[in-house]
């Protein structure tokens, strides 16, 4: 007789899906299709999640995802209390939790269902939620992409892929094979070798500098979308 659950098995109790997502061959919960005209590009302004605050008006925020774990871990521990928080903001990309290709498969797993799993939530509390995509090394690609629909608007990442452009590259080729993303929302500097549609925000445009002795904020213009083909 088995004694102990799997990996998989422990995720489905302590976190069950709520609502209709389906589950892939890993049972990582699905998160729905974004596609574009859910969203007004050109109304958007990218906000880091270090600097979302119900003191502030979020209603035109894309709040993006990019910290360090132990930051974003109160988002996984009790997600029910920052559900208003982000229902008060325009959209929603699921949290960027850490994957290497040097973790074992149930760290690896744990945190691709927590960055899937938190995007099922919100959905079903009508927060518009786009998937944010990782990766790291071929033989993990499985699970790396899983949990997001195809052809769907997603976000990456590129900050410190300058140090890495190959290692990068593959990662990025093999997403778009797999997933076909209808636009990607890109957080950091483009990439010379990318191809695709694209918004591109900076870094420093997702952290809204204060105003001495104001309380405005600078607001950035949202970037256009564009397209790269080779």
């Amino acid at each position: 007789m088995r004694n102990e659950l799997s990996i998989e098995e422990r995720l489905k109790i302590s976190r069950p899906v709520i609502g209709e997502h389906n589950r892939d061959r890993f049972g990582v919960p699905v998160i729905k299709r974004v596609t574009e005209d859910m969203i007004d590009f050109r109304s958007i302004r990218p906000l880091n999640i270090q600097n979302l605050s119900r003191k502030n008006n979020n209603t035109d925020k894309l709040v993006l995802p990019f910290a360090y774990d132990e930051r974003l871990a109160r988002f996984w521990n009790e997600p029910l209390k920052y559900i208003p928080l982000f229902q008060s903001s325009y959209a929603v990309a699921t949290l960027d939790f850490s994957i290497r290709e040097n973790m074992a498969f149930p760290e690896y797993l744990h945190n691709i269902y927590k960055n899937r799993w938190l995007g099922c939530l919100w959905q079903d509390y009508g927060i518009t939620t786009i998937p944010t995509v990782g990766w790291t090394t071929e033989e993990w690609d499985d699970l790396s992409f899983s949990g997001v629909e195809r052809e769907s608007v997603i976000v990456i990442s590129t900050l410190g892929c300058k140090r890495n452009p190959e290692y990068f590259m593959r990662g990025y080729n093999e997403m778009i094979y797999r997933l076909a993303p209808s636009l990607i929302i890109v957080y950091g500097d483009m990439h010379s070798e990318m191809t695709g549609r694209f918004i591109n925000f900076k870094y420093k445009e997702s952290f809204q500098p204060k105003i001495a002795n104001c309380s405005q904020t600078v607001l950035f213009d949202v970037a256009p979308i564009f397209e790269v083909r080779r």
